[in-house]
């Protein structure tokens, strides 16, 4: 009897074990998905991406307000650009030998300043993600030709700023207008390279108590509906909730930081989890130069097998053909990120320099980022000595 029920133990068990893993059906348009944020996502701020992204602790130049809408506090109004390479990886989630990669350079750009009184405000124009993929191929006659899709994601995103200011305490509110641009997104069937557009206006508050020694921040975004009717494809999801919290300390010309991002992904789809970034940073400044190093641990959304969409074969035409050589699933391997950021800042009265990067260091999911930055102070215009270097 003891032995009957040890076997069927044994047997549930492994019935247990032998349960697949459900497939995925993309619950957004496939590169939408935060599953693809280990290269999708932009560490945006020159500043920041060197000292590992942190900065809701602090504050800091126009670019800041990406980090925490309460962290600009100007000394005087500045131009800002920022550029930002993201080089080409290899991916094999479909495929092997599949190009990731961005194209477009421009990572944020914008202007701020002092409003009178307490306040302060800015306008930005930032591009928070972006990924091409190239390229999806439909084979036909024999391999003679190949029909290409290269699926493209793209979030640009202007951002309205305004800041209060008094004493130890700053609140702030971003305006976050969003503009999601996907095109040639595959679906199974169809031929049709379609182009879409998608409009989303995305609050965000911020909270910062700053001293000399000490500063701890707290930002917000709501949750918002989010909907796409593609030809053949509709999609009923959400833009999640996302919480930051930031401290810092500084001392001695040094300063330490750290930040929790944390993203409700799972709300997308009960096959995500939710994503906890843990960042942290270091900065020293000497004279006129200042060096930041820091690391980020960026956990996978979800790793598994996916199903493409499909639309409607035309069996007339043949296009069955064509597609049913194709496989309808792939996968997405595990997809962890530890990131290590380094960077350097140059200071003049009328401008400052700002150089930073990072890389993978994990494995699972290969990612660098190099970013250029430069602001350019108003007040240099009314100079005669303008760029003087003394």
């Amino acid at each position: 009897m003891r032995a009957t029920f040890l076997l069927l133990l044994l047997l549930a068990a492994l019935g247990l074990f032998a349960q697949e893993t459900p497939v995925l059906d993309y619950p957004q348009p496939e590169y939408v998905n935060p599953v693809y944020d280990s290269y999708s996502h932009n560490y945006l701020s020159t500043r920041a991406m060197g000292r590992g992204n942190t900065g809701a602790g602090l504050m800091g130049a126009v670019d800041h307000l990406l980090l925490n809408p309460a962290g600009y506090l100007p000394e005087k109004g500045s131009l800002h650009l920022e550029l930002l390479v993201k080089p080409q990886i290899d991916n094999n989630y479909y495929r092997a030998e599949v190009n990731y990669n961005s194209p477009v350079p421009i990572g944020s750009a914008g202007f701020g300043g002092k409003l009178g009184g307490d306040f302060s405000g800015a306008l930005l124009y930032s591009n928070p993600k972006s990924i091409s993929v190239d390229d999806f191929q439909v084979p036909m006659n024999f391999g003679y030709y190949v029909y290409r899709f290269i699926p493209t994601f793209n979030l640009q995103q202007i951002t309205a700023n305004l800041g209060w200011h008094k004493g130890n305490w700053n609140l702030g509110l971003n305006l976050n207008n969003q503009i999601y641009y996907i095109s040639e997104p595959v679906i199974l069937g169809s031929f049709e390279k379609q182009r879409d557009y998608k409009y989303f206006l995305r609050p965000q508050l911020g909270v910062l108590y700053s001293t000399d020694l000490l500063g701890a921040g707290i930002t917000f975004t709501p949750s918002t509906n989010a909907d796409w009717d593609l030809k053949f494809v509709q999609y009923d999801s959400v833009l999640p909730l996302q919480l930051t919290l930031g401290g810092a300390v500084k001392f001695n010309d040094n300063c330490l930081a750290a930040d929790l991002d944390y993203e409700n992904t799972a709300a997308i789809s009960d096959q995500f989890s939710d994503r906890l970034r843990v960042k942290l940073g270091w900065e020293k400044t000497v004279r006129r130069f200042t060096y930041r190093l820091g690391y980020i641990n960026s956990p996978e959304v979800w790793s598994g097998t996916y199903r493409l969409p499909e639309g409607s074969y035309d069996i007339a035409s043949g296009d069955s053909v064509w597609w049913n050589p194709l496989s309808r699933t792939g996968v997405v391997s595990e997809n962890n990120q530890h990131l290590l950021t380094g960077g350097v800042t140059w200071k003049h009265r009328d401008i400052e320099i700002n150089l930073s990067g990072l890389m993978d260091v994990g494995g699972k999911a290969e990612l660098a980022h190099v970013g250029v930055s430069i602001d350019l102070y108003f007040s240099a215009f009314k100079k005669k000595g303008f760029l003087y270097f003394d």
